[in-house]
C-alpha cells in the first residue's frame, strides 16, 4: 500500500479522486486542518503529508523529508508535521466519510458484513480506536468506516444502515437496540448470539426459552420462531452443533477466556461453546436454516478484509502515543486503504457496478 502514495506521477490520480467528492481547501479551512499557508501551502499538500505519515509508513522526521523532496516545502521540521497532522483529524474524518458515501452510492449487493476491530496504542495508558466496518462482497470491499476509541462497543447505528440489505453480526453485536435499529431501516438481521446474550421467549412471547435446554444432541439443525423480550417482530432461533474438532477448539477458548479473567468457568458457557446460534429475521420460506447458516459463516470474508488493513495496509497498531497524532494516523490510513481498493479494481477490470453482479 504504501508506494500508492510515493512521490511520483500516481499523486494526480489521487488528488483528481479525492476531489471528485471533496472541496480541500475549503473543507481543510472549516476544520481547522489548514489555517495559515505557510510551509505548506495548499490542503493537497496536507492531504499529501497525512500520507506520507500514515500508508505510506514514514516517520514524523522522514516525512517532512519526503515532503521537501516532493516540493511541497523548501523546509520542514518534524515538529512542523506534528503539528499540522494533530490538528487533520476531523478533516480527514470527513474525507474518509466522503469518499465512502461516494461508494455507497453504487450499485451493492443484497448482503452486508458488519464487524469492528481494535487497532491497540502505542502508549500505555493512552487509549486505543475501533473501527467499525461494513463489508460487502458483491463490491468486494469494505464500503463504510467509523472511528471511536476501543471504549465505545459495537453497534449497529455506528454503520450504514440502508434499507433491503441482510446484515450480518457477530455475537458482539447481539442486542436487542442493535435487531430493532437493523429492522427499523428496512433490513434483516443475522447475528450470532452466546447463551446469554439476548431475552429470548418462547413463539408465544410470554414463555422465557430454556436456550441450553433447547440444543440439540444430534447433528441436526434446529430452527424455531422465537421472541424477544422488547421487540414485537417475530425472529427465529437457527442452531447447529459443531464438528467435534471445532466444538474441542471453541470449547478450549472459552476455558482460555475464563482463566484470562480469573474466573472459574460456568459448566453452561462450555457446553454452549460447542454450537453456532443464531437469530435472525429472515423468514423460514424466504432463507432456510442451511442458508442462513451460510450466510454467517460468509463473515469470514470481513475478517480478511481486517487482516489486509492491518498486515498489508501496516495499520494493525498505533505508532504515535498521542490521541490526536494517532488518530490522524489511522484516519490516513483508512484513506488510503478505500482508495487503494479502488484504484486495484479498476487496475484489474473489475468496477463496483460490473462486479455487484
Amino acid at each position: 500500500m504504501s508506494h500508492t502514495f510515493s512521490p511520483d506521477g500516481r499523486w494526480q490520480s489521487v488528488l483528481d479522486r479525492v476531489g471528485e467528492v471533496v472541496d480541500l481547501d475549503a473543507t481543510a479551512r472549516r476544520f481547522g486542518a489548514l489555517q495559515r499557508a505557510r510551509k505548506l501551502r495548499s490542503a493537497a499538500d496536507l492531504l499529501r503529508l497525512a500520507l506520507f505519515y500514515g500508508p505510506a509508513g514514514l516517520s514524523l522526521r522522514a516525512a517532512a523529508q519526503a515532503a521537501c523532496e516532493a516540493g511541497l516545502s523548501e523546509s520542514l521540521s518534524d515538529k512542523a508535521v506534528l503539528g499540522r497532522l494533530r490538528r487533520m483529524g476531523d478533516w480527514l474524518e470527513h474525507i474518509l466519510e466522503r469518499l465512502l458515501a461516494d461508494i455507497g452510492d453504487q450499485l451493492g449487493g443484497r448482503l452486508a458484513l458488519v464487524d469492528g476491530t481494535v487497532v491497540f496504542s502505542a502508549g500505555p495508558g493512552k487509549p486505543g480506536f475501533r473501527v467499525h466496518a461494513l463489508y460487502e462482497p458483491a463490491l468486494g470491499r469494505f464500503t463504510d468506516f467509523r472511528v471511536t476509541t476501543d471504549r465505545v462497543r459495537e453497534a449497529a447505528a455506528l454503520t450504514r444502515l440502508v434499507p433491503d440489505r441482510t446484515m450480518v453480526f457477530d455475537r458482539g453485536y447481539a442486542r436487542v437496540r442493535n435487531i430493532a435499529d437493523v429492522l427499523a431501516a428496512g433490513s434483516d438481521v443475522v447475528t450470532r448470539i452466546g447463551w446469554r446474550s439476548l431475552p429470548l421467549c418462547e413463539a408465544d412471547g410470554r414463555t422465557r426459552l430454556d436456550l441450553l435446554g433447547a440444543l440439540p444432541e444430534t447433528e441436526a439443525v434446529l430452527d424455531r420462531p422465537v421472541r424477544l423480550v422488547g421487540l414485537d417482530a417475530p425472529q427465529r432461533l437457527v442452531v447447529a452443533r459443531l464438528p467435534p474438532a471445532a466444538r474441542a477448539a471453541a470449547e478450549k477458548r472459552a476455558r482460555r477466556r475464563s482463566n484470562r479473567k480469573s474466573h472459574r468457568m460456568d459448566p453452561r458457557s462450555g457446553i454452549a461453546a460447542g454450537y453456532l446460534m443464531l437469530v435472525t429475521s429472515l423468514p423460514a420460506e424466504r432463507c432456510p436454516a442451511a442458508e442462513v447458516l451460510s450466510l454467517y459463516r460468509s463473515r469470514w470474508q470481513v475478517e480478511l478484509g481486517f487482516k489486509r488493513l492491518k498486515s498489508l495496509g501496516g495499520a494493525d497498531g498505533l505508532r504515535a502515543s498521542d490521541p490526536a497524532l494517532a488518530r490522524s494516523w489511522l484516519l490516513a490510513h483508512l484513506v488510503g486503504a478505500v482508495l487503494t481498493e479502488e484504484f486495484a479494481s479498476q487496475i484489474a477490470g473489475l468496477s463496483p457496478q460490473s462486479n455487484a453482479a
